[in-house]
C-alpha cells in the first residue's frame, strides 16, 4: 500500500511510494511535480544495488516497477478503446500519473477517480491543482480499502461513475502489503462495486512466493522488505492459485497477463519480466 497506517492509528506516506514516485518521474512516465525529495533520495541511495542487480542479470526492482505499470497501462488502455469501460476507479494510487495521463488522454470519454488515505489523497490533490491538471473528468477522493472511521467506502466512491457503462478497478502495489485475509475480502468488495456496471474489469499486479527463490532473486523483494517495516507478504505460491482465489470471489473470467503479451512494455532482463504478473478479473 503506498500510504499506510500506523500501530498507533496514524498515517504516513510509505517510503516505497516515494521510491516508486520518483522512479516513474526519473523514466518520463510523470511531471517532475509528483516526485518527492525523499523519493530522489531513495532513488540515488539505491542505484549501486540497482546496477549491480543488473549486472548480476538479477531482477532489478526499478524495471519490474515500470514493467508493471505499463502492461497495467495497455490492459487498461485496450479496455477503454474497446468500448468496454468508461470510469476507472484506482485504489491506493499514491503518486502515480496514471489517471493524469488517462484523463488527459481520453478526455470526457471517461471518469478517472483515484484514491488513497487522506494524507497522500490531500498531497495529490494539492499537487494536480497548483499545475491546473485537474478537470471535470479526474477527481481525488480519499479512501481507505480496508475500512476505517470517517473515510468513504468504496460503496460511496461509486457516485461518481455512471452504472451499466462499464467500470475498471485498478490496484497497483497494493496487495503484498495486505493480509490474505484482507486480500479476500477486498477482492469481494470490488466483485460486489463492478456487478451493478454491466462490464467490470479488476486489474492488479501480481507477486507469488516463487518470486523470492534463487541467490540473486529476491533482490526487488528485499529491497522492498527493508522499505517497508510491516512487511511485504506473499499470499500465493504461484498464479494458478491465484487465479482460483479471484474467481472464488464470483468474478467470471480471471487472466493472468505478462509483459510478453505486449512488446515493449519491459525494458529490463528476463529475470525482471519474470517477476512482472497483472490479474486481468472480469464480471458480465
Amino acid at each position: 500500500m503506498r500510504t499506510r497506517r500506523t500501530h498507533h492509528g496514524s498515517e504516513s506516506i510509505s517510503p516505497t511510494a516515494h521510491y516508486t514516485g520518483y522512479v516513474w518521474v526519473h523514466n518520463g512516465l510523470a511531471p517532475g511535480y509528483l516526485a518527492t525529495t525523499r523519493g530522489k533520495a531513495y532513488y540515488h541511495a539505491m542505484r549501486p544495488g540497482t546496477a549491480l542487480g543488473r549486472m548480476l542479470g538479477g531482477p532489478v526492482l526499478e524495471d519490474v516497477l515500470l514493467a508493471r505499470h505499463r502492461l497495467i497501462d495497455r490492459l487498461l488502455s485496450t479496455a477503454i478503446e474497446s468500448g468496454r469501460v468508461r470510469g476507472v476507479l484506482e485504489l491506493a494510487a499514491g503518486l502515480s500519473p496514471r489517471g493524469l495521463e488517462f484523463a488527459h488522454h481520453y478526455g470526457t470519454e471517461i471518469t478517472y477517480v483515484e484514491t488513497d488515505l487522506p494524507g497522500m489523497a490531500a498531497r495529490k490533490y494539492t499537487a494536480l491543482r497548483r499545475a491546473g491538471a485537474l478537470g471535470p473528468n479526474h477527481r481525488v477522493e480519499s479512501l481507505d480499502v480496508l475500512g476505517g472511521h470517517d473515510q468513504e467506502d468504496v460503496t460511496t466512491v461509486l457516485r461518481h461513475f455512471a452504472r451499466g457503462r462499464g467500470l475498471a478497478v485498478v490496484s497497483e502495489g497494493l496487495l503484498n502489503y495486505l493480509s490474505a485475509e484482507e486480500v479476500g475480502g477486498l477482492w469481494s468488495r470490488i466483485h460486489a462495486a463492478l456487478r451493478p456496471f454491466g462490464e467490470g474489469l479488476y486489474l492488479s499486479d501480481l507477486h507469488v512466493s516463487t518470486d523470492r527463490r534463487g541467490p540473486a532473486e529476491a533482490f526487488g523483494a528485499r529491497l522492498l522488505g527493508m522499505f517497508v517495516r510491516s512487511g511485504v507478504h506473499f499470499h500465493f505460491t504461484d498464479s494458478a492459485r491465484a487465479r482460483a482465489a479471484l474467481r472464488a470471489t464470483g468474478f467470471d473470467r480471471v487472466t493472468v497477463h505478462h509483459p510478453s503479451d505486449f512488446p515493449g512494455v519491459l525494458t529490463g532482463g528476463p529475470a525482471s519480466a519474470d517477476r512482472v504478473r497483472v490479474l486481468a478479473a472480469e464480471t458480465r
